[in-house]
């Protein structure tokens, strides 16, 4: 019913203050906004029952969460014993879908895209699984811990080449992607900062599925990296990287486009970066403080960024209850371009626009269009409510799938595409349907 609208070039212009909400600011589109961006959007009725109590108390449910099911991690070693990889997409779709902890499982989102690996080069589902659980682990602590984690992770070894990186036959790609795309930054180091960083990292690599130093590959001579000129161990290599200034801005880069906005400003990364370092490093409490703040808040920072394959069908299916398996879930996010455990390079998935095309967009209305059939009218009443007419049943979904602003005539325009239906159900049904093809519900 409306053209995809374009994102935003500017960053929002508040702060990382703590928002402050009013009685009645503090609402069920900005309990929604929370959970899609903190998480995989809301199920029936919990943006609602959040937004009765208060911003703290619903900050306190996402950092504390239940957990998951133990049922979800029975079994799946069984599972990956098939040398499959879909399985394991399966089981990552099932995670987020099941609400356990949404926000652990985006931030494991955030640094699969950040430390981007896939199996098409490391040909081995459980050591993916394996770097998917030190996510899940180590993702809202210390990120230097979390680098040295990544760093000494046998699919990230793989992946770039680490028992290719021998004395006297430097291999250059952990230490290039370490400085360009984990760390720092393009900008932020010279061809010979990496060349000398390599030969440092030198002797890292795996044995089986296990990583291991092995020092007679290891080039122990002085090398000089950033100004500094000693005789660096992989470990010490790593720590004057992320000892560098722009290390952390990179990191509340990172943390920023992933809960904020795609174009944060100079100032707003500034703030995030002295927080990180103030919080000693602390992923947790820098997000703790993104989504406490009025940046995170501010409208113009609402539907801000097109919602990726898997938000997007994790999203819808959390909302409406589709009764669809986890692994077809990964199947049609895979079809829309983001199949998880095969990002298609070291850089991860470029997102935004790049989501849309003609194959892809075709993809997305087909995959949330065949969740819908799969839900009977009492299950359409339970994702909205009984409605009791054509305009009551117009603005169940409206509020269910966009609360908050939304773009001007939507709502005359949708009611208009409901005359005729037969009854108030069927035009609850056809609403759903619109508004989960209209360009609006893609935005996040």
């Amino acid at each position: 019913m409306n053209p995809m609208p374009r994102t935003r070039t500017e960053h929002p212009a508040s702060s990382l203050r703590p928002w402050q909400p009013r009685p009645d600011e503090w609402r069920e589109p900005q309990a929604a906004h929370l959970l899609e961006r903190a998480g995989f959007g809301p199920a029936p009725g919990e943006a609602q029952r959040l937004s009765e109590g208060t911003l703290d108390e619903a900050l306190a449910e996402l950092f504390e969460p239940p957990g998951h099911d133990a049922f979800y991690f029975k079994g799946i070693e069984l599972l990956l014993g098939s040398g499959e990889l879909e399985p394991l997409a399966a089981w990552w779709i099932g995670l987020m879908v099941a609400g356990g902890d949404p926000l652990g499982e985006r931030i494991a989102l955030m640094w699969h895209d950040h430390f981007a690996t896939s199996n098409d080069k490391v040909d081995d589902p459980r050591m993916m699984h394996r770097q998917n659980e030190l996510f899940r682990k180590h993702g809202r602590g210390d990120f230097r811990a979390l680098c040295h984690h990544v760093a000494k992770d046998p699919a990230m070894l793989v992946w770039l080449d680490g028992n290719e990186n021998v004395r006297g036959r430097p291999n250059e790609n952990f230490a290039r992607e370490v400085m360009e795309l984990f760390v720092l930054g393009i900008g932020s180091y010279t061809e010979t900062d990496i060349r000398e960083a390599a030969r440092a990292f030198s002797g890292w690599g795996t044995r089986g599925r296990s990583f291991r130093f092995d020092p007679r590959k290891h080039d122990d001579g002085e090398k000089t990296v950033f100004g500094r000129t000693a005789r660096f161990t992989p470990e010490e290599m790593l720590d004057w990287i992320l000892a560098q200034p722009e290390a952390a801005r990179h990191v509340a880069r990172r943390v920023l486009a992933t809960f904020v906005t795609t174009a944060p400003g100079s100032e707003l990364v500034d703030d995030a970066a002295a927080r990180l370092i103030a919080h000693d490093w602390n992923v947790g409490a820098l997000v703790r403080d993104v989504l406490r703040s009025e940046a995170f808040f501010d409208p113009a920072a609402r539907r801000e960024r097109i919602a990726g394959p898997v938000e997007l069908v994790v999203r819808a299916t959390r909302r409406l209850d589709f009764k669809v398996a986890p692994r077809d879930l990964a199947r049609a996010a895979a079809d829309m371009g983001q199949a998880l455990f095969r990002p298609p390079s070291v850089k991860g998935w470029d997102g935004g626009e790049v989501w849309l095309n003609a194959g892809t967009w075709t993809a997305r209305h087909n995959a949330l269009l065949e969740g819908l059939t799969t839900l009977d009218d009492d299950g359409f009443h339970a994702a909205f409510a009984r409605p009791q007419s054509n305009e009551h049943a117009a603005q169940l979904v409206l509020d269910g799938l966009l609360p908050g602003p939304r773009p001007p005539g939507l709502f005359e325009a949708l009611l208009a595409e409901l005359d005729g239906q037969p009854d108030a159900t069927s035009a609850l049904r056809l609403a759903a349907g619109l508004i989960l093809v209209d360009p609006a519900y893609h935005l996040v």
